[in-house]
């Protein structure tokens, strides 16, 4: 176990995915600092709008995305723009708030999913990351190598398809690709 500070956002941060970020509140400029200082990064978890407060704060759920900064800039308003990067994911245990309100959880690392090739069930999955790449937004962010790993495809599908917050919190605590890949083809209309 080892203790990170917590970031509860209405989003999920998958490993290998990079999200922006724009930090003003005290205990988040904070949380920034520390991570650069100390070379650290800390756990983006989402929150569960459909559960009521508790002590002020959004519950969430108990596995998140681990991330490192890996740009940033200074924004009007006092703001600071950070772009993370998806490393590992994490189950939260046992959560306590600091004296600013910036929470840390005692997080277990899960296992890592070590690269392996898609299934060739999965090459309509393939076929889409493909065409998705085209777009000139996206093509700088996902390459080949991606398109040919199974635990790389499944992420990047799950990160840029429309899937619900459920649907993507189910998709980073699901253990294993091609149970990640079944999930994500199988929530598809390949009829339209």
């Amino acid at each position: 176990m080892v203790t990170l500070p917590l970031f509860p956002l209405p989003v999920v941060l998958f490993p290998g995915t990079r999200m922006p970020l724009q930090i003003f509140e005290p205990r988040y400029l904070r949380m920034v600092s520390d991570a650069f200082k100390e070379g650290h990064g800390f756990v983006i978890v989402q929150t569960r709008p459909d559960t009521e407060p508790v002590d002020g704060q959004t519950p969430f759920y108990d596995v998140g995305g681990y991330g490192e900064i890996v740009d940033f800039s200074p924004l009007p308003n006092d703001r600071l723009g950070i772009v993370v990067h998806g490393r590992r994911r994490v189950r939260i245990g046992q959560v306590h708030a600091e004296e600013d309100n910036l929470l840390m959880g005692q997080c277990e690392w899960l296992p890592d999913e070590s690269a392996e090739a898609v299934p060739s069930r999965f090459e309509t999955l393939q076929q889409l990351l493909r065409e998705m790449i085209k777009h000139p937004a996206l093509k700088p962010l996902a390459g080949e190598a991606e398109i040919e790993n199974a635990v790389s495809l499944g992420f990047r599908l799950a990160d840029w398809l429309p899937f619900t917050a459920d649907d993507k919190q189910e998709l980073l605590a699901c253990e294993g690709a091609g149970k990640r890949l079944q999930l994500i083809d199988d929530a598809i209309d390949w009829d339209e």
